[in-house]
């Protein structure tokens, strides 16, 4: 099977203007904002049809000279106007096709796919914008026939694995709406605007900022502070309603040993994983979350291109009860030992924590008290939120600071990463490597640390607990060279 270089819908058009408006918004509102003073607007109205114009040419010859096509052992995506590229991607090295589908793009049977192999880079090898939902099925097929199979096939479990029949579990909209209302995603939209204000600010003129002093000298302290709170309330209802929208109907699948991931709802995206890629597996829990009791599943995965919809790793389960999890590990996850065992920090683990938050807090409140200290009630309240911020972070990593061999093949971390209490689960042909960590004065009092490595997208995943009796720490060394002939 071999077909001729084929474009992309004309759909496509939408998603490279969206391209071109990423890279030029900035110049775009800057230029605006440095012409906002000129009495005549013909300047900003030819500024406005100037972009539009580019826009809308640059993404038509985009798509001009973008095609794919697909050959008997690879995809050959052609693009590029003044310097014309051509990437060749056979199929025994793609490890993953992920779909997305557009609500405008399902009336017309269009999908987005994302090509990832076992390459290096920080996105997929190949994005095909607006192609029919038939193209996956063909480039399953021709990765099915080539002779050559993918590295992951390699290992994956023999033919004669029978899936559990409707091995699916999908996600609550109780449960979900108590994810959204708990995430901290909207300071992320917030420090996102602020950055784009900082590249911006430069180009706005002195009377626009004297104009806002003007009227804020207007305002009570009462007043600016509730538009404060205004903002920020803004900022997360909408945090709320995206996360909604961006896992809604979230289902899990399982067979032939790949996991498939469903979701969205303006979006439909399609993920699927194959087990041998999996590294670890990490259950986290955000201090809000405890007190709903839910948790939050994620994979630790190899050679993925993409950072994961949060932080590094892939969601598989978004949001679960905590009475539901082991029965949800079972079902997906067997293998893993999921029991923790009541553990009691040692008095240095509280010593050296509490000393760290310490000289932070020490520090940071000086700072604050100068910064402030001619507003004596503004001073002793930053002070305390600053005190606050340093120690209960201090106090939940004490108490979660855990490692532990349960079996053989296993090795369980539990850290806590500010209010996040984190719980990996790690086999231990995924480790890289492990590092005791012990300083002169550590030592006196038998006190170590341990870092364990392991391969997380094209980077390593360093996993730490700190400030554990050399007894714990020496257990698992002793167990890593074991299990790895190591002398």
């Amino acid at each position: 099977m071999t077909s001729k270089p084929t474009r992309l819908s004309f759909a496509s058009l939408i998603f490279f203007m969206y391209e071109v408006l990423k890279g030029t918004i900035v110049p775009f509102v800057a230029a605006l904002f440095g012409t906002a003073n000129l009495t005549s607007r013909i300047w900003q109205i030819a500024i406005i049809v100037v972009f539009v114009a580019f826009m809308l040419g640059t993404a038509i010859v985009r798509y001009l000279m973008f095609t794919y096509q697909l050959l008997e052992d690879e995809i050959v995506v052609r693009y590029g106007v003044f310097v014309k590229k051509v990437n060749h991607v056979p199929y025994d090295r793609i490890q993953n096709v992920t779909t997305n589908q557009w609500f405008f793009l399902k009336p017309f049977g269009l999908v987005e796919l994302e090509i990832e192999t076992a390459g290096h880079s920080e996105k997929p090898e190949v994005e095909l914008k607006a192609v029919p939902e038939s193209l996956r099925s063909e480039i399953d097929a021709l990765r099915q026939r080539s002779k050559q199979m993918e590295p992951d096939e390699e290992v994956e479990v023999e033919e004669t694995f029978q899936p559990v029949p409707e091995n699916t579990y999908q996600i609550s909209w109780k449960d979900l709406i108590k994810f959204a209302l708990t995430s901290p995603a909207f300071l992320t939209g917030l420090l996102v605007v602020l950055a784009a204000y900082g590249k911006v600010s430069n180009s706005i003129s002195k009377e626009v900022y004297q104009n806002l002093a003007n009227e804020a000298s207007h305002l009570g302290i009462l007043l600016i502070v509730g538009l404060v709170v205004l903002v920020l309330l803004i900022f997360y209802v909408g945090s709320v309603i995206v996360l909604i929208v961006q896992y809604y109907h979230f289902k899990l699948t399982e067979e032939d040993s790949k996991f498939e991931m469903e979701r969205g709802l303006l979006q439909t995206k399609k993920t699927s994983i194959a087990r041998p890629r999996i590294q670890a597996v990490l259950v986290k829990q955000p201090w809000l979350r405890s007190f709903l009791k839910i948790v939050t599943v994620q994979l630790v995965i190899v050679s993925n291109s993409k950072k994961g919809d949060s932080e590094k790793d892939i969601i598989v389960m978004p949001v679960i009860a905590t009475n539901k999890l082991a029965e949800f590990m079972q079902q997906f996850f067997a293998e893993i030992p999921l029991e923790i065992p009541d553990f009691k920090p040692d008095k240095w683990t509280y010593y050296y924590k509490l000393r760290n938050a310490t000289y932070f807090a020490v520090l940071g409140s000086i700072i604050l008290v100068i910064a402030t200290h001619w507003f004596l009630w503004l001073s002793v309240t930053l002070v305390i939120i600053w005190v606050f911020i340093c120690y209960l972070p201090a106090y939940f990593s004490i108490k979660r600071s855990y490692v532990d061999v349960p079996r053989d093949d296993y090795l369980v971390i539990q850290n806590n990463k500010l209010l996040t209490k984190q719980l990996f689960f790690v086999p231990k042909e995924s480790i890289q490597f492990v590092e005791r960590r012990q300083s002169i004065w550590l030592k006196k009092r038998n006190i170590a640390s341990l870092t364990v490595n392991v391969r997380s997208g094209n980077r390593q995943r360093k996993l730490n607990v700190d400030y554990l009796t050399e007894a714990e720490i020496d257990r698992v060394i002793k167990w890593y060279k074991e299990s790895t002939n190591v002398a």
